[in-house]
């Protein structure tokens, strides 16, 4: 269990009142890649609707804690966003009803599109991304809203290279690393998906890819493991 995490999570549950969760993500948080996934459900903002039907760990998260505890989860994982999309969107994506955030953000920050200027260092992009992630964390203190980040699942050696049109600056490691300096100098909760993960892989003799249906975006197997881990890391 991630005492830290758990200690936030918990307050906030145990508050006597009815509580509201928001879950900020990219396609791991939407649902891509788990049966039956469709952004046909209400609206997130002008681009992106919800997944209410899919199969994914934040559907499984939502149905669990809402049958248990006085709370409502609301999940604004958007398909294809990264820290800075989460910043600039700000007010679209977190509400004053909000109580507590849990955001899963960093797996797009990873590459630069070749059309978008000469290519950067990888030292250049993290620390791009990481004045990203220092930034949505200022906006998350200034509006009071206490928050859990989560660096996310590793992917497979194939989606780490370089695309047809973008450069693969850094990787999921690298987003891991830079979550774990962001907590050491701010002081917030961590839960370092990319490390359970990696470590359930290893110690039940399963390739990570199995548990994967494109190289990045789990399967429905790999949403379980997700929601178990998570459930695991936060005590519940």
């Amino acid at each position: 269990m991630n005492q830290k995490a758990a200690a936030l999570f918990h307050g906030v549950l145990q508050s006597g009142r009815h509580v509201q969760i928001k879950l900020l993500g990219d396609s791991i948080t939407h649902g891509v890649g788990g049966t039956g996934f469709a952004q046909n459900g209400a609206r997130i903002n002008e681009k992106f609707a919800r997944n209410p039907d899919g199969y994914c760990w934040a559907r499984r998260f939502k149905e669990h804690l809402e049958a248990n505890y006085d709370c409502t989860v609301i999940n604004n994982g958007c398909n294809g966003i990264g820290l800075l999309y989460a910043a600039e969107h700000f007010e679209e994506l977190v509400s004053p009803e909000d109580d507590l955030i849990l955001c899963t953000l960093g797996t797009n920050n990873r590459h630069q599109v070749m059309s978008s200027g000469p290519k950067r260092t990888p030292q250049e992009q993290a620390d791009r991304v990481y004045g990203f992630l220092l930034k949505l964390h200022d906006m998350l203190l200034a509006s009071g809203k206490p928050v859990i980040f989560m660096a996310n699942i590793p992917a497979s050696r194939e989606n780490e290279q370089d695309g047809e049109d973008y450069w693969r600056l850094i990787h999921m490691s690298d987003i891991r690393e830079l979550y774990r300096k962001a907590a050491a100098e701010r002081g917030f909760p961590l839960i370092s998906m990319y490390d359970r993960f990696t470590e359930y892989c290893e110690e039940n003799g399963i390739p990570v890819d199995e548990l994967l249906c494109d190289g990045l975006h789990p399967n429905d197997r790999g949403y379980d493991v997700m929601f178990a881990l998570l459930k695991k890391e936060l005590g519940l």
